[in-house]
């Protein structure tokens, strides 16, 4: 973590709310990134990231370790995306007779296809596969994270690797 970063998580926690703008412009692309993927809807994305950045906002004063900011960031988020999509899946499949995430404007077919088989992954695969990949986030980062073991982290982005691609392969059979 950069010390610029640490400096305003520092000032955050004594109630600086222009330093906490400062982090959410810092993490905002890969929060909506992350809710996005995660829950396969553009609105649902942005009700977890609001909600994800008020709690944050709300309970900084609680982070213990200013260099964890952005792991606890993320875990804040994570359980926001998962309680919201757990509340809203079974109604989101029901109104789907195909259970596919539809696009909204200026999505490729590739992208629509990558998001259907993202939700067919489970919970677990799906959060690592998109912290790896569409966010970036190394093993270690994920594991801090997700307080999780690294090696269980590596584990299952191999596995939700191999089963993405079986999943796109037969997309496009």
């Amino acid at each position: 973590m950069s010390s610029n970063v640490e400096n305003l998580v520092k000032k955050s926690k004594q109630g600086d709310t222009a330093a906490f703008g400062d982090l959410y412009e810092i993490y905002s692309k890969d929060m909506y990134r992350f809710a996005f993927y995660y829950t396969g809807s553009q609105a649902l994305a942005e009700d977890c990231v609001s909600e994800a950045v008020l709690i944050a906002f709300r309970k900084i004063g609680e982070l213990k370790n200013v260099s964890s900011f952005k792991s606890w960031l993320f875990r804040i988020l994570r359980n926001c995306c998962a309680d919201s999509f757990r509340k809203t899946s079974r109604e989101i499949l029901a109104e789907r007779d195909d259970s596919t995430v539809h696009s909204f404007d200026g999505e490729t077919n590739e992208k629509i296809s990558l998001k259907n088989a993202l939700m067919r992954l489970s919970e677990d695969e799906r959060e690592v596969i998109i912290l790896h990949y569409c966010i970036g986030y190394t093993s270690r980062e994920i594991s801090l994270m997700l307080t999780m073991n690294e090696n269980t982290v590596r584990s299952k982005i191999s596995r939700g690797t191999d089963k993405l691609k079986r999943e796109l392969v037969s997309d496009y059979e």
